[in-house]
């Protein structure tokens, strides 16, 4: 494997020297075989090599594995870093998914700004993972499968062994030593049983089917990458004032096509977890569709739309209604259920309050009232003409001095309480 050592040493040569590489060393014979590999080039080529390794503590050998790994790095003279993770999968996530996700993100922490991640994925897991997406129903993003190269924190990932097969490495790895993990041939997960199963049956009968599938996993790329243009494009286009909504008048001169494109890419730049096909189809039929004033909830674990007036927005699950006021030490920063409340100081105005005062942060129950520039205002009305969605409404405080309403965070000061000179600003974010 001659064109390995050349297909190496271009991503070498294509990074700035002083960056480093890493190696997802996992001790198994794939890893092992771009670890030797790169260690081979150091001969011809300087550049700082790290490998790492993540002891996952969920296999009883785990621990002999990561001395494995060290051993072997030692030899190398290879620096390498062991990080123990713990892997707590949550409901309906799989033991896979879970790992594969704490490990990236410890992984992630030890990057610097574009620092290489090199992992040993090769053609064959390229097959493996074009087909459990294509068995999961996926679109054009699940099939492209795996990039060989994308972000990871500050650094990137870089997968360059996607065009070798297996068997390649196997005639590579002949004079190394791995270890073998036994749940690799647990035929209970999916990916094993495809790899043990499935494709040496598909193969016997398409022998080239990595390069096939291959094909599927680019094609499915460049077309993705073509969807989330467009999507960009259209969100620019019907982007609210903030990035959490959607000018809907705009969003409904889109064909449905693109209105299912724009709203899965504005939540993923929104990082909320994607809805279902069934509740995507609900936010186009029940909340595009509904008469402007209603206030229609499309909601699903982790995340939900919801209207108001002409704007759709998208939000993290609304926490539980507050049920009880809360003392708050007057000016200290406070997290509330929906929000947090700063206070800073300005001029000519602003609440006029010593420190240190202990006041009672409330939420509305109904009848609330607001001396303020001279009139009793209804807290009610004031939160409506503020333009407040009302999802929000029930979570804005109401500060209280003595059983009075003092001052309602981004509206104003009771006009007692009002500062001659420099006074206090509150300030609520959602």
């Amino acid at each position: 494997m001659t064109n390995l050592n050349s297909h190496l040493a271009t991503i070498i040569r294509s990074c700035p020297a002083d960056k480093t590489f890493w190696i997802a060393y996992s001790g198994g014979m794939d890893s092992h075989v771009l670890l030797h590999a790169m260690t081979q080039l150091r001969e011809s080529i300087k550049f700082k090599l790290h490998a790492i390794h993540i002891n996952h503590n969920l296999n009883s050998q785990a621990n002999d594995w990561a001395k494995h790994c060290q051993n072997i790095c030692a030899k190398l003279s290879v620096t390498c870093e062991i990080i123990q993770v713990k892997v707590q999968p949550k409901s309906r996530e799989s033991l896979e998914a879970c790992a594969r996700k704490v490990r990236y993100e410890a992984i992630a922490k030890l990057l610097l700004k574009d620092d290489i991640v090199l992992v040993a994925q090769h053609a064959d897991d390229q097959t493996e993972t074009v087909l459990l997406q294509l068995l999961r129903g996926s679109g054009v993003a699940g099939l492209a499968a795996m990039p060989e190269k994308s972000r990871l924190g500050a650094g990137w990932l870089v997968r360059p062994l996607l065009n070798y097969s297996r068997s390649q490495l196997f005639e590579y790895a002949q004079h190394l030593q791995w270890v073998e993990d036994d749940s690799n041939s647990d035929t209970r997960f999916d990916r094993n049983f495809l790899r043990h199963e499935i494709i040496p049956l598909l193969t016997q009968r398409w022998p080239n089917i990595n390069k096939t599938l291959g094909r599927v996993a680019s094609h499915s790329a460049e077309a993705n990458e073509l969807i989330q243009l467009l999507a960009e494009q259209d969100l620019q286009t019907c982007v609210g004032q903030h990035s959490e909504q959607l000018f809907l008048p705009t969003v409904n001169k889109l064909a449905p096509i693109r209105q299912r494109n724009l709203l899965r890419f504005w939540l993923k730049q929104l990082n909320l977890p994607m809805p279902s096909a069934a509740h995507l189809q609900h936010i186009l039929s029940d909340v595009l569709m509904a008469k402007s004033d209603k206030q229609p909830l499309v909601s699903w674990k982790g995340g939900e739309v919801r209207r108001y007036k002409q704007h759709l927005f998208a939000m993290q699950n609304l926490p539980p209604l507050p049920t009880h006021d809360i003392t708050w030490s007057f000016p200290n920063p406070i997290d509330l259920p929906l929000g947090k409340m700063t206070v800073t100081r300005v001029q000519n105005g602003g609440l006029h309050l010593p420190i240190n005062t202990q006041l009672q942060i409330c939420f509305r129950k109904g009848g609330e009232v607001f001396q303020w520039h001279k009139h009793k205002r209804s807290v009610k009305k004031l939160l409506q003409d503020a333009q407040i969605p009302p999802w929000q409404r029930p979570f804005i405080p109401l500060i209280y001095l003595d059983n009075t309403l003092i001052t309602i965070p981004n509206i104003g000061v009771a006009d007692k309480c009002k500062s001659q000179e420099n006074g206090w600003q509150i300030n609520y974010g959602v």
